[in-house]
Formats: C-alpha cells, structure tokens, sequence
C-alpha cells in the first residue's frame, strides 16, 4: 500500500485488506514521509494488528517504486496493491486465494467508485467500465484501460516473470503492468465487485486526467505496434475512446 498524506482514508483502506475473513493477509505500507498524521495512525494500527502490518518508514522514488519495493518485501505468493485512499469489498481476498498456485496466473473482479464519505457514486461510470471488462482479450484491453487496479490480483510468478512495474510511469503504470501480464497469460474475469476507487479533490486522476489519458494512449501505442494489423486497429480505437473521455470528463466536472 503506497500512502502519502492520507490520513483522512488510510484507516478504512487498512481495515479493509486486514479485516478480511477466511484468509491471513499481510499488509506493508509504503510512506516516504507523510506529514498528516498517517505515521502515527499507522502506529496506532500496528498495535492492534501486530505483524500482519508491515510499515516501510522511507524515501523512495514515486509511487511505482514504493510499490516495487513493497512487493520485493512481501511474504507471500499473492499480490496485489491497494492505494490508501482505495478500499477492498468483504471476500475479495477469499477469492484472490485461488491464486496461490505455481504458474503465472491474475485475475480481476469489478470495481465500484466511491466519494469522500464512501457513498457509490459514478453509476452510470462504474457501469459502462464493467461491462467493458464483462470479457476480456488483449486487443480490447488496448482499445481501452478498463481493469479496476484495486480490483485485481495476481500470484508471484507472474510478477517476476513480467517484470515488475515501470519506475518511469507514475499515471499509468498499471495499464503497463496489466498489457505485459496479458502478453504472458489471459486473467480470470470475476464477476463480483472486489474493490472501490476512491474520488476526490487530490486524487492524481482528478488532478491529471489529461495527462492520464495522453501517458495510457502512448502506453497503447508502444503495445499496438507488436500486434501487426489489429493491434493498428486496436490504437485507432483507442484515441477514439480517448478524445470521449476527455470530452467526457470536462462535461461532468465542476
């Protein structure tokens, strides 16, 4: 869990990976020196969850890096991350568990959008992504980032073989990420929601949706180009549904 000045959510986002039942999850939080009060929650929280909290007190070089550095630490042979404004839904590590096996393998569930307060909101949003994500197969995923990150979870081997996360990326890594991990292996595709992304007014992606959107598009170029004809298609589809989205966006925000 990468965390800088979140204190107002931490909490919730730590309870909800350490409370989950049917399974014994670790939890490492990365903070490189939150001035908010999230250290001394942290603290707090640690001594109620003993060693299932893991805290990394420490520079680091952004947010993909703390999570390399993270996942390097972790003990066991699933992974997945989990900003600290984000949540899990109840279950969702239950059946991430059926991972924990010794070939590549990733799977990913639906995601719900929450406000500050954690109300669902975004419907029509969280409705359109799902159904993008009802099925799945890499040249779609190149039209369009529709895999919840908090929603998804893999097992070491795919990691390592993969390679980790790009340290230079700190918008889309996770759509890097997840077009190399489907390079190697298709994932699951769960139809049950297994987390939230959280929205306010200091989220990177409220903050930089264009520079979200231009980084994904680059992103979806570089991989098009390795899939002849379709993966040309595939990226022509792509800045289609981008300029929408950024059309989009600048309708329905403040």
């Amino acid at each position: 869990m990468p965390c800088f000045q979140q204190a107002a959510f931490l909490e919730e986002a730590v309870r909800s990976v350490l409370d989950q039942r049917g399974v014994e999850a670790e939890l490492i939080v990365m903070d490189p020196g939150s001035t908010d009060g999230c250290r001394e929650l942290l603290q707090k929280l640690k001594s109620e969850y003993g060693e299932l909290l893991v805290l990394h007190f420490a520079p680091d070089g952004g947010q993909s890096d703390a999570i390399n550095k993270g996942m390097a630490m972790a003990r066991g042979n699933v992974l997945g991350w989990l900003n600290s404004d984000d949540r899990l839904r109840p279950g969702s590590l239950r059946i991430a568990a059926r991972l924990d096996c010794s070939e590549p393998c990733w799977l990913y569930g639906r995601g719900g959008i929450i406000d500050e307060r954690g109300s669902c909101i975004s419907r029509p949003i969280v409705w359109y992504k799902n159904w993008r994500g009802r099925t799945f197969s890499v040249y779609k995923l190149l039209t369009e980032d529709f895999i919840p990150q908090m929603a998804t979870f893999w097992n070491r081997a795919l990691w390592d073989k993969a390679g980790g996360l790009d340290i230079k990326r700190q918008l889309d890594m996770d759509y890097d990420l997840f077009l190399r991990f489907a390079m190697i292996t298709a994932p699951e595709v769960i139809t049950e929601y297994l987390g939230d992304f959280r929205v306010h007014s200091n989220t990177k992606s409220s903050q930089q949706t264009d520079a979200h959107l231009h980084a994904a598009m680059l992103t979806a170029k570089h991989y098009s180009s390795l899939f002849g004809p379709r993966g040309k298609l595939a990226f022509l589809l792509h800045r289609v549904f981008s300029l929408r989205t950024r059309l989009i966006y600048r309708l329905i925000k403040p």
